[in-house]
């Protein structure tokens, strides 16, 4: 992105959190004094003018205002809480010295001002995300990239950010040591020279990004870009790990020794993102009850008349390679009514409400795998298993595709860009072709000794 775009956006967002600590500090101040026998005596007008400084300058102590970490994941907001408490803090300790003659900030307009803060400029920043993200489909907002190294992992990473475009990043081409200048790769990109040529081959396309990945070009070149980066003013140099096309997981860098290393993290979903999915889970699943298990009681009884067990049942594959018996309404091979009805709108994934409330599956996540099955799914299975299943995923909602390989690379995109949105929309699309007749749960969970492993159409 161009510095002068960069720095219109940092200023965008210093005066979106301007207002939204204004109002925040208005609508605390208001709440409580209209709340009681009288007005609160500390508020207008010249509080405002001391909390809002102090305020932006926490939130900018808390790299709020660094365009590299902001504007995807949940970090953001828990900086945003941490900054709003230090406000709220500094609020109670202002109150010493404004204690005789202006009044002392009572606790109630404390805790309102902290609240309120953290909606407010939490609220900002979600909003400020989706301005970006639209304005960065549109072609605005939008850094030149370069990748330096071929071989699966560079294509690999020019395909995503060409898939994700609110990512902001556009790729302009590759550096290879090994392929001549010309050589075309992906999606019209081709290679525009060798690492030595990259401060030229920066100039001449303008690009801002140089996207590194070390197992894909020579050792030599890898440290001679390293030694020379310092040299590439206004240009940042990120580093691809080499596990990327393996590994879905986050890695952190953390400080052992004074050494920076890189940490595997074993599960994708943790901190805020895990807390809302779990509260998304027991949201769904509960309002849900009503209706399934009076649902689920008739079902099982016409089945049980007509001479067919209700239930079935298979071992299944869990986070971290625990397993689990998911439950299902037996709709093997229907030969009946009620089995074709359950079938095609998929009530046979009802009883899988259980294993979410056990903390075994999720509303949204892969396909459960059978554990006898394993083996076919050998490939993709360290990754699968850094999420719980889910009773409906974006195997459901996208596309009839006949390939597992299609079906994995949709659970994969899925795991490797979580947010509790991509959730949200996956079970909005669910309920769409749910009323549209064409079920997105038709399941082919199987046990291990009778089901083959097919797609989902």
């Amino acid at each position: 992105m161009p510095k002068g775009h960069r720095r219109l956006l940092v200023l965008g967002l210093i005066l979106l959190d301007i207002l939204a600590v204004a109002i925040a500090m208005t609508a605390a101040y208001h709440s409580v004094s209209t709340v009681g026998r009288s007005p609160e005596p500390f508020g207008y007008p010249w509080p405002l003018a001391i909390v809002i400084p102090v305020a932006i300058g926490l939130l900018a102590l808390n790299r709020l205002y660094v365009l590299d970490e902001l504007l995807e994941g949940p970090a953001e907001y828990g900086r945003i809480a941490y900054g709003c408490t230090l406000m709220a803090f500094g609020l109670s300790v202002l109150g010493f010295w404004v204690r005789v003659e202006q009044g002392v900030p009572s606790r109630k307009l404390i805790v309102l001002v902290w609240l309120f803060s953290c909606l407010a400029v939490g609220g900002g920043r979600f909003l400020a995300r989706r301005i970006v993200r639209a304005l960065r489909r549109r072609g605005y907002l939008v850094s030149r990239a370069l990748i330096v190294g071929l071989g699966s992992p560079g294509i690999s990473l020019a395909r995503h950010f060409g898939e994700i475009k609110h990512a902001g990043i556009q790729v302009v081409g590759f550096v290879d040591d090994f392929l001549p200048p010309g050589t075309p790769v992906t999606d019209g990109l081709k290679v525009l020279g060798p690492p030595s040529a990259l401060p030229r081959i920066l100039q001449q396309t303008g690009a801002t990004e140089v996207i590194v990945v070390p197992t894909a070009m020579a050792w030599e070149s890898f440290q001679d870009l390293i030694r020379t980066a310092a040299d590439l003013n206004g240009h940042s140099i990120r580093l691809v790990p080499g596990l990327r096309d393996i590994l879905a997981t986050n890695v952190k860098v953390h400080q052992l020794g004074f050494t920076p290393l890189l940490t595997i993290e074993r599960v994708r979903i943790t901190g805020l993102d895990a807390i809302l999915k779990r509260i998304l889970d027991y949201g769904t699943a509960i309002p849900l009850l009503p209706f399934a298990l009076p649902l689920l009681l008739v079902m099982s009884l016409a089945l049980a008349m007509a001479g067919i067990r209700p239930f079935r049942s298979f071992q299944a594959i869990g986070r971290e390679g625990f397993a689990f018996r998911a439950f299902l309404l037996n709709v093997l091979e229907p030969r009946n009514a009620i089995q074709r009805f359950a079938h095609q709108f998929g009530l046979d994934k009802l009883p899988q409400l259980v294993n979410v409330f056990g903390g075994q599956m999720s509303i949204v996540g892969p396909r459960a795998i059978p554990f006898g099955r394993r083996k076919d799914y050998e490939r993709w299975i360290p990754n699968l298993l850094t999420v719980k299943p889910g009773i409906t995923g974006p195997w459901a909602v996208h596309g009839t595709s006949e390939s597992l390989d299609d079906e994995m690379q949709m659970n994969l995109f899925y795991i490797r860009n979580y947010a509790i949105w991509l959730d949200l929309e996956i079970m909005a699309r669910s309920v769409f072709r749910l009323l549209a007749g064409r079920s997105p749960l038709a399941g082919r969970e199987e046990t291990a000794k009778h089901e083959r492993v097919t797609v989902h159409r």
